[in-house]
């Protein structure tokens, strides 16, 4: 069933620009500001597209979302924070990119025809993957996602660890013409290299010893839909060969079959490792690599985008509270400057893993920062080309933002309860959060 959206904007030609993007997957409705209220009575929506010029209040967004439909900011860059500071849901950027929108609005439709539960190893798309940034790093994944999504076109996603590479995948699955069908995933580093060619291809009966029966592989079961190869460059060269003959002719043979099967797959992988050091070292074919570094995509890693860190902090408190029992309902200003100073070699898995024993841990409503499990901060890489008023400057501007991030969303955008609390007089609150970009 298609999304059922309501564009809340002084012009309409905002709705037949979404209504373009999102095409069959959603009905969309425009609405001026002052009549929002009237339309959502008569009328229910799953997801609302509110213009955040002016700022909206908490207010005015709790009265939307409490319609039941999802709350989105049409916003500029900061609009991740300014979400996360009134209480909305989402942040959606102008120019609209199709994949974003499908993404961040239309996937939330209230009725879905119901489907067959999918095998485990199918592992179907989650509505619940959602990309979590702030940033012109977002806006440019988003606008090359939507580029490649509606092709058939390989993607290389590259990345340290923890920083998000299966998520990217499935985004572009989600946003593909291919949603409907399996999305396969196949970790090279975690299977070991004497079963991976029977769980890539499967086989037929009598192949070895053990083979009872005939099996299909996990490339057959990604038959119409998109194989996901994670960590790529763990894959043995026996197999890169076969690989190569998929990407080339769509063709694969099981462990002890005579003739040749066709499939119809989609492959995307990633890695944390440098290709072209593998294929220098002899231990990534050079062809193979052409083959699937048709179209990459880089994650930076967590230590190079801070500005996330209070996002995707609300976004995981939010997740766990209910999964584990305890009603948390914020983290501290001193809990999330902690965090905002840890470098995470681990990413934004390892800031998950991290809040959640936070929170099993914490005795009340907030988490504190004796609540974190963090190492000692360690010693700093210092740009010494680089003047000590600038790198000072950057420290107090990361730890500003992220206070006053969590500052204003703990006091639902009410500046003067904030300022109460953090002990500053109210205009030079609002100064400084305007200096920010939170509006």
């Amino acid at each position: 069933m298609a999304a059922r959206v309501l564009v809340v904007d002084r012009s309409a030609a905002t709705r037949d620009a979404v209504a373009e993007l999102l095409g069959a997957r959603a009905e969309v409705a425009w609405v001026a500001p002052a009549d929002a209220a009237a339309q959502l009575r008569a009328h229910a929506y799953d997801a609302i597209l509110l213009d955040a010029d002016p700022p909206p209040t908490s207010a005015l967004v709790r009265e939307l979302g409490a319609t039941g439909a999802r709350v989105v900011l049409i916003a500029a860059a900061d609009g991740p924070a300014l979400a996360h500071a009134c209480g909305a849901a989402d942040a959606v950027a102008r120019p609209f990119a199709a994949a974003e929108l499908v993404l961040r609005v239309a996937q939330y439709a209230a009725g879905p025809a119901p489907a067959a539960p999918a095998p485990p190893d199918k592992r179907r798309p989650r509505k619940s993957d959602v990309i979590i940034g702030t940033g012109p790093w977002v806006k440019a994944l988003y606008d090359r996602i939507a580029m490649v999504a509606v092709t058939d076109a390989t993607v290389a996603i590259s990345g340290e660890s923890g920083t998000g590479k299966e998520l990217v995948a499935r985004t572009i699955h989600n946003s593909s013409p291919r949603v409907d069908a399996p999305f396969v995933v196949v970790n090279c580093a975690a299977i070991p290299e004497a079963l991976l060619e029977d769980e890539l291809f499967g086989h037929v009966r009598g192949a070895f010893t053990d083979a009872t029966r005939d099996r299909e592989g996990l490339l057959a079961a990604a038959h119409t839909g998109t194989l996901f190869l994670d960590e790529i460059g763990e894959l043995p060269l026996a197999l890169q060969a076969k690989l190569l003959r998929v990407l080339q002719n769509h063709e694969f043979r099981r462990l002890g079959e005579d003739t040749d099967r066709r499939v119809d797959v989609r492959i995307i992988t990633a890695t944390n490792r440098d290709l072209e050091q593998l294929v220098a070292a002899g231990a990534f074919r050079q062809d193979l690599y052409y083959r699937v570094h048709v179209f990459p995509l880089h994650l930076p890693p967590l230590r190079d985008r801070p500005d996330d860190v209070p996002l995707l902090v609300h976004h995981f408190v939010t997740k766990y509270r209910a999964r584990l029992g305890k009603p948390i309902e914020a983290v501290s200003p001193a809990a999330l400057a902690r965090l905002a100073g840890y470098a995470f070699p681990g990413n934004v898995r390892e800031l998950e893993n991290k809040l959640q024993q936070a929170m099993v841990v914490a005795a009340g409503s907030i988490v504190e920062a004796d609540d974190l499990s963090l190492p000692a901060p360690a010693a700093a890489h210092v740009d010494l080309s680089r003047p000590f008023r600038d790198l000072k400057q950057e420290a107090i501007d990361a730890f500003e933002r992220a206070y006053l991030t969590e500052l204003i969303r703990v006091h639902q955008g009410n500046l003067a309860a904030a300022a109460r609390a953090a002990g500053m007089d109210r205009k030079n609150l609002w100064a400084l959060a305007v200096r920010h970009g939170l509006r």
